[in-house]
């Protein structure tokens, strides 16, 4: 069973195929970490495209976000395999993510909290470097991440997205102390 205690000790990734719950799940476990008395200990990344877009969805979408809780996001994030239109429209969009979340990492680095949570981390990985979600990643005590991890995004018209995101997911599920998959 997972308690709050051991959701703000751990390392924790939720991954699956896209609308399996991913972000729903790390709602509830930001309010079980709240109601325990850790929200002033959480900052939330939220990369991911707003449902408008038929795919991901933002904490902020699915409900009211705890007081106290520190909540970066960006409204401009898209989802590029979905809505572009050749390799270089895909590659443009994830270049345009990557800027846009690129300051919110930064805002995250200059005022660390000891519990990260971040919705939808393979958005950043489209284009930007994976070192510097780790670097992130590694300044608090504990971490919540959902990520895509399927089929149905597969084709990313060549650009190589979809492998890239893949040994992302990979590599987050070894130093990971706890892993569900949805779906």
């Amino acid at each position: 069973m997972l308690t709050s205690q051991k959701l703000a000790s751990s390392r924790t990734i939720v991954l699956g195929e896209v609308r399996t719950g991913k972000t729903r799940l790390l709602y509830r476990f930001v309010w079980m970490l709240s109601e325990a008395g850790f929200a002033g200990d959480i900052t939330v990344l939220d990369m991911a495209p707003g449902l408008f877009w038929g795919v991901g969805g933002k904490l902020a979408e699915v409900g009211e976000l705890p007081a106290g809780v520190r909540y970066l996001t960006s409204w401009e994030i898209r989802p590029p395999r979905l809505i572009g239109r050749d390799a270089e429209d895909v590659r443009r969009l994830a270049k345009t993510n990557e800027e846009a979340i690129r300051p919110l990492l930064e805002e995250y680095r200059k005022n660390p909290t000891a519990i990260l949570a971040i919705n939808d981390a393979t958005i950043y990985i489209h284009a930007g470097e994976p070192e510097q979600l780790f670097s992130a990643m590694s300044l608090s005590r504990a971490w919540l991440v959902t990520a895509y991890y399927g089929s149905r995004l597969a084709d990313d018209k060549g650009t190589g997205i979809s492998v890239r995101e893949k040994r992302f997911v990979e590599q987050l599920m070894e130093v990971s102390d706890i892993v569900i998959r949805m779906g």
